[in-house]
C-alpha cells in the first residue's frame, strides 16, 4: 500500500450507535508488510467512551531486527510527532523472551490500560510525558551516565548508547537497567528483579 492509498483510509471516519445514540470515531490503521524487513504496526486513534473519558490513542510496531535500521532515530521521529504518555523501544533477546515473565505486558508492549497506564519493565528506550515525565530527574539520570533528552512534554531516556547492547551484551545491558530504575522511585515500575542469565 503506498502513500496515496494510505492517504485515502487514514482517519476515515466512522458511526456507531451505542444506547440508541449515533457516535462517530476514526477507524483505526493497521499494516503488515511480508518482505524485508518484516514488520506490522497499528494505529488506534484517540477516542472518547460512553462516560465521555479521553481514552488514549496508540501507535505499535512490531519488527525483525536489522543493523540496517537507525531503530533509535525512527523511535524519537515517531514520539515528536506522536508525543506519547508512554513510549518503549526495545529488543527482546533470549534471556527475556525465556523468563517465566513470557507474554506479560512487557514483553507484549503494553502498558495495561489505556486510562490508566502502568510501567511493567525498562525497555531499551523509553519515553516518559505527561504525568510520567515529572518521574524523570534528568539531571540525576545524566550524571549518572545515561543518555537523557528533553522532547516536547517528556524526556527519552536510553539505557545504553546501542540498542544492539541488549543482544550482544545482555548481562551490561541488564545491570544498566538495574541501574536505571534504581534512580526512579521504588514503586515505579511492576517488574523489580532482573532476568536471570
Amino acid at each position: 500500500m503506498g502513500r496515496a492509498t494510505s492517504e485515502s483510509v487514514w482517519a476515515s471516519k466512522a458511526t456507531i450507535r451505542v444506547n440508541g445514540a449515533l457516535s462517530d470515531f476514526y477507524q483505526d490503521f493497521a499494516w503488515r508488510r511480508k518482505n524485508a524487513i518484516k514488520c506490522s504496526g497499528s494505529v488506534v486513534h484517540t477516542s472518547r467512551n460512553i462516560r465521555g473519558q479521553i481514552i488514549p490513542g496508540s501507535v505499535r510496531f512490531n519488527s525483525a531486527c536489522s543493523e540496517r535500521v537507525d531503530w533509535y532515530s525512527l523511535f524519537k521521529a515517531w514520539c515528536e510527532i506522536f508525543p506519547p504518555q508512554l513510549g518503549m523501544l526495545h529488543l527482546f533477546s533470549d534471556p527475556e523472551l525465556g523468563s517465566h515473565e513470557k507474554n506479560n505486558s512487557f514483553q507484549i508492549g503494553s502498558f495495561n490500560s489505556a486510562l490508566k497506564p502502568d510501567i511493567p519493565n525498562i525497555g531499551w528506550a523509553m519515553f516518559y510525558g505527561d504525568e510520567f515525565a515529572k518521574e524523570v530527574n534528568a539531571d540525576r539520570l545524566a550524571a549518572s551516565g545515561f543518555p537523557v533528552e528533553k522532547l516536547s512534554d517528556g524526556y527519552l531516556v536510553r539505557v545504553t548508547k546501542n540498542l544492539q547492547d541488549v543482544t550482544s551484551d545482555f548481562s551490561l545491558f541488564s545491570k544498566r537497567r538495574a541501574e536505571l530504575k534504581s534512580l526512579f522511585r521504588e514503586d515505579f515500575f511492576l517488574i523489580k528483579n532482573e532476568t536471570s542469565i
